[in-house]
């Protein structure tokens, strides 16, 4: 069974939404080790919440990619479909939407190099399109890392790929946009010798796009940053991030780092190794990538903090998830701010087992944060799906009692303000927002006083939403 804690990071349990004897992994690798940049596997849009993944034998890049889809904010869950496959895939899948239409794109194997592909559905997710190349197939060079941004039919495209440039065969990040979907597409624009990039659009300002992406070769590795202000027409010079390298020659000591936009907040976070230890590094602008402030040292675990993922919300609440190895093996944690960034919560635990956990990525829709990531606790990677805050009804008690009123066969009973909590175990209340409000342990009756308002309570497994008139 799935270990857990139910905190600010997500409030409701787990859902296995792969379930299957194979591997199942949002990030196509031997150990679901993000080594490049954040992936995204979860898109939510008009309370329907979208999942992607990969599926393969044991640990081969032979498989098919699977899709699920939720049509009530992640509550229930309709049968997986298969986007693609089974054939040979690489490592990395990015999915996104916005209102009905949801893209998902992948790497492919072509012959021993690597090429984008990618799907689209224009009725949230209930029919998809044919395979489509955004960028003409080669087969003597790698087309890598796809990330999208979309805003209606537009749709901005950022990947790396190593062609020849000056004869040189290195890899170089790129940029094109459609505004029909992919029916046509602008030229491949050139924007830095770098790699792995995730570009991002201000929901508020569609206009303005941010591009994360790092440098790893033999002379740096680092994290770097660019803006555009014009819809991709033009783009600002290239400014480093990080300022100093990020750690040794492996592929694990890469800058590996996620960014997000929103109202003109830009929260952007990297990992390196400057205080002696991997910690995941944050800067962030209040005026759209113009100016920085930082960098500070976001995790301050100590133990290995990686694979990054960060998205913000127009009401100035961003939440940071990332694995950490915690306990000698990786969990997935989180950090919350509520006022854009000044402030962050204590580090709390997504995951509490004895497993590998990692590979995590949220999106944010209509008051609720859906996060997604995988464990091989069963002995195999499966792909997991929780959010927060806990939703109203679902089968959960719903408790708006009067002054002297109870339910008492949930161990619940309202005497005006004052919760008295009845029997055995762990309980803890939240805010209806999601933050924890209190936590503790049930000895035979405990008393919380809460003032008025909805408040949700969990007591073992089970969620109660407790209203104080």
């Amino acid at each position: 069974m799935m270990s857990f804690l139910i905190s600010a990071c997500a409030c409701t349990v787990p859902v296995n939404l792969s379930n299957d004897p194979q591997e199942d992994r949002p990030y196509l690798d031997t150990w679901n080790h993000p080594t490049e940049r954040s992936t995204k596997n979860v898109a939510a849009c008009k309370g329907k919440v979208h999942v992607a993944w990969f599926n393969s034998d044991t640990w081969s890049h032979y498989g098919r990619i699977y899709y699920r889809r939720s049509l009530d904010g992640g509550v229930t869950w309709e049968p997986r479909v298969t986007i693609a496959g089974p054939r040979d895939f690489w490592r990395e899948l990015w999915i996104e939407c916005t209102g009905d239409t949801v893209v998902i794109i992948y790497e492919v194997d072509n012959g021993g190099n690597v090429d984008i592909r990618y799907r689209v559905s224009e009725d949230g997710g209930a029919t998809w399109s044919t395979e489509y190349s955004p960028i003409t197939s080669s087969t003597s060079y790698n087309q890598e890392g796809p990330s999208v941004a979309l805003n209606g039919p537009v749709m901005h495209l950022a990947w790396a790929d190593n062609r020849p440039v000056l004869l040189l065969p290195l890899y170089n990040v790129y940029y094109k946009r459609s505004t029909n979907l992919g029916a046509t597409w602008t030229s491949d624009a050139l924007q830095d010798l770098s790699d792995s990039p995730i570009i991002r659009r201000d929901p508020s300002n569609p206009s303005r796009l941010h591009l994360w992406f790092m440098t790893y070769n033999t002379t740096e590795k680092r994290a770097k940053y660019r803006r555009s202000l014009n819809g991709g027409n033009s783009w600002f010079s290239t400014v480093d991030m990080s300022g100093q390298d990020a750690g040794g020659p492996t592929p694990y000591d890469r800058p590996i780092g996620s960014m997000d936009v929103n109202t003109n907040v830009v929260y952007y976070m990297w990992v390196d190794e400057r205080f002696g230890n991997k910690e995941v590094l944050y800067k962030r602008s209040l005026d759209g990538g113009a100016t920085w402030l930082g960098p500070s040292n976001l995790s301050g675990t100590p133990t290995k903090s990686w694979n990054p993922f960060v998205r913000a919300a127009s009401t100035g609440e961003a939440r940071l998830y990332w694995m950490d190895s915690l306990d000698g093996d990786w969990e997935v944690v989180c950090k919350i701010t509520t006022d854009w960034g000044n402030n962050w919560s204590p580090l709390q635990r997504l995951t509490n087992n004895n497993a590998h956990d990692g590979a995590v990525s949220v999106d944010y829709d209509n008051g609720y944060w859906h996060i997604v990531w995988s464990s091989n606790e069963s002995g195999n990677f499966e792909v997991y799906y929780a959010m927060d805050p806990c939703p109203i009804g679902n089968g959960d008690d719903d408790l708006g009692v009067s002054e002297g009123e109870s339910r008492t066969s949930s161990g619940v009973r309202v005497m005006g303000r004052e919760v008295i909590l009845e029997g055995t175990g762990e309980y803890a209340v939240y805010h209806p927002d999601g933050r924890l409000f209190r936590a503790g342990e049930i000895r035979g009756k405990t008393s919380v006083t809460l003032r008025r308002g909805v408040w949700f309570i969990r007591i073992g497994k089970r969620i109660h939403r407790v209203v104080i008139r």
